[in-house]
């Protein structure tokens, strides 16, 4: 699940097709090499068998493969159970104020909470909040030139004045050194848990409009 224009700094690891493939090309190689093993007891010159040391050798290779085969499926079952515990985990944030480092911002009953944060001080600077969905700039607000953290409190209205109404924004800050180059800065946005949305692979906390996934959250309030 995506809002256009937004996107979250953290994403999600791991792609089970991935791993289902290469499971069950693992899975192929187990039974194609059990067959030719069992081939080549039936078939070998009775005269000359096979060397004791190489077929130990093999019989090793066989035990490795099975192994593999039994730790895939377990770690499967484990990371089965854990998704099966999110939804409930997921439904304990509704609430709950939570910080997530996104260009998201969630507008709710006509106010946003969000800090920036540089390392260096500014010649120019200034945050910009866009609508998630058209792009178009609705509230440009001056930042502090000092280096560190600051706070950001947007009251919901655009550059004429006007409220704007609860949704899914986006904002970036733009600053600029003594230099004339960028300063890179790092946006941190609030939003209260109204909703979980389960109809994705995983859960989605919803903040009004924006989702975001748990592993996103970087702390909790009440």
């Amino acid at each position: 699940m995506s809002v256009s224009g937004v996107s979250n700094s953290t994403g999600t690891s791991g792609n089970s097709t991935t791993q289902k493939s290469a499971l069950g090309d693992l899975s192929d190689n187990y039974e194609t090499f059990l067959t030719l093993l069992t081939s080549q007891l039936q078939n070998q010159d009775p005269l000359q068998p096979t060397d004791t040391a190489e077929f130990t050798k093999q019989l090793v290779q066989y035990s490795q493969v099975e192994q593999s085969i039994k730790t895939n499926q377990k770690l499967d079952d484990v990371i089965s159970a854990i998704n099966n515990g999110q939804p409930n985990q997921a439904l304990g944030y509704i609430g709950k104020t939570v910080e997530i480092q996104s260009n998201g911002i969630a507008l709710q009953d006509g106010k946003a909470h969000l800090t920036v944060s540089t390392d260096k001080p500014a010649a120019d600077a200034v945050f910009e909040i866009t609508d998630a969905k058209t792009g178009k700039v609705v509230r440009s607000m001056a930042l502090s030139k000092f280096a560190g953290t600051q706070d950001v409190n947007w009251d919901g209205l655009d550059n004429s004045g006007n409220q704007l109404p609860d949704g899914t924004y986006k904002g970036v800050a733009k600053i600029t050194g003594s230099d004339g180059k960028e300063v890179s800065a790092q946006v941190m946005s609030f939003g209260r848990v109204t909703g979980v949305d389960l109809t994705a692979g995983e859960p989605y906390l919803m903040l009004g409009t924006l989702p975001i996934t748990m592993t996103n959250v970087l702390s909790i309030k009440d």
